[in-house]
């Protein structure tokens, strides 16, 4: 696959990580104007904050039969079923329905981003593929930032809620069309019929299914705690946020793209000590920081290496396995990603009684990245050469029956 044709394949995979997180931070946002519409308690709304999340364990079998169906007909089904799901969520009359419909479409669009992902290892060439983990990575950002302008809005006009999931569907539906000129990057012969997990290395699978829980500990953990840190524990007001703040802020989303050049430059073994390492330290200085100079300059490099540990992450969990395997081990890895993700929030509290600070609480829950890395050394290979693409497979390593032999050497 040329580059142009390379680029175009990251402008129709983008939407799948930019609606990851634009819906994912919509729900927190919109939920005030859902309980007052609803009538919901503060209990009520927690239950149904963990009744839509348990929605993205639907994925895990979207994401196996990737590598049964194909690539591009589950993307065309998560597309079509997100849409779906989105615009009922806008229609719905009550709590009830509205818990249904979240539900689906958080297990269609929880399979956006692995498949994604798959396709992009699979048809972006090799010397290319980290600086297109990190383009399809940055559109998360993106969406948070669209999802948050969007309610500001709403609120500002006393418009409904339900304008926020109306507005995704016609670039959903226009997006699903284009999605036909996808290529389709499975190729079943590439491997005997029998082939499984069992037949990985074990070690690879429960480094990568390890490295997904603990890199989902620490984005989760500051989703859900960031505010109360900054406006209880810092007692920040807006007197109080220069303006060189938000400048900060806003240069450590280029984390995504210079974690993808220095993948593609340097390895991913040392882009995941530079990053997860980098995002552990730097949570470290902000969070235990006394003055608002320090503060404001560690959240700026948290942001840094915080994104740019995404497309690391996508890279381990998504390069090392055999193509016919990689929705199944996706299916594995997003397991753990979720656990991560839902455990953070329970052990971030506990923390914070324990260590008598949310601020120090945050910094140990960053630890878990540090421990992502030294996961990476110690389980899971280099795979920057790693002749993952369509077009790169002339030269592989044969197949032995029952045994998967790693990655291929360079032509």
């Amino acid at each position: 696959m040329g580059r142009p044709a390379e680029r175009r394949l990251l402008a129709l995979l983008a939407p799948a990580t930019f609606f990851e997180g634009y819906d994912a931070l919509l729900f927190g946002l919109a939920l005030p104007l859902i309980r007052t519409e609803f009538g919901l308690s503060l209990v009520q709304a927690g239950v149904l904050g963990s009744v839509v999340f348990a929605g993205a364990f639907g994925s895990l079998l979207l994401l196996a039969l990737a590598d049964r169906y194909g690539r591009r007909p589950m993307l065309g089904v998560t597309i079509a079923g997100y849409t779906a799901a989105t615009t009922l969520t806008a229609l719905s009359a009550g709590v009830v329905d509205f818990a249904a419909y979240q539900i689906v479409a958080r297990a269609f669009l929880g399979a956006e981003k692995p498949l994604a992902s798959i396709l992009v290892v699979e048809a972006v060439g090799e010397d290319r593929r980290g600086r297109g983990l990190g383009v399809l990575s940055s559109m998360v950002a993106f969406g948070q930032a669209t999802a948050g302008v969007g309610f500001l809005l709403v609120v500002a006009t006393g418009a409904s809620w339900r304008i926020l999931y109306a507005i995704g569907v016609v670039p959903l539906l226009l997006i699903g069309f284009a999605r036909r000129a996808l290529p389709e990057t499975l190729e079943p012969r590439a491997a005997p019929a029998s082939l499984g997990l069992a037949d990985l290395p074990r070690r690879w699978v429960t480094g990568a299914a390890l490295l997904a829980f603990l890199i989902a500990v620490y984005p989760s953990a500051l989703t859900v705690f960031a505010s109360t840190l900054v406006l209880e524990e810092w007692a920040w007001e807006p007197g109080r946020i220069e303006p060189w703040f938000f400048v900060v802020w806003a240069a450590g989303v280029s984390g995504f793209f210079v974690a993808g050049r220095f993948m593609d430059r340097r390895g991913r073994r040392p882009a995941a000590f530079m990053f997860l390492g980098g995002a552990s330290l730097a949570g470290l200085v902000a969070f235990t920081a006394s003055d608002d100079v320090m503060r404001a300059l560690g959240l700026g490099a948290v942001i840094f290496f915080l994104t740019g540990s995404v497309p690391v992450g996508s890279a381990f969990t998504t390069e090392p396995f055999p193509g016919p395997l990689r929705g199944r081990v996706g299916a594995v890895t997003r397991l753990f990603d979720i656990g991560g993700g839902a455990a953070a929030p329970a052990l971030v509290g506990v923390a914070t009684g324990v260590f008598g600070s949310l601020g120090a609480a945050l910094a140990v829950a960053g630890a878990g990245h540090a421990l992502g890395a030294a996961t990476i050394a110690v389980t899971l290979p280099e795979t920057r050469d790693l002749q993952a693409t369509v077009s790169s497979r002339r030269r592989s390593r044969p197949w032995r029956p029952g045994v998967w032999r790693g990655p291929p050497g360079p032509s």
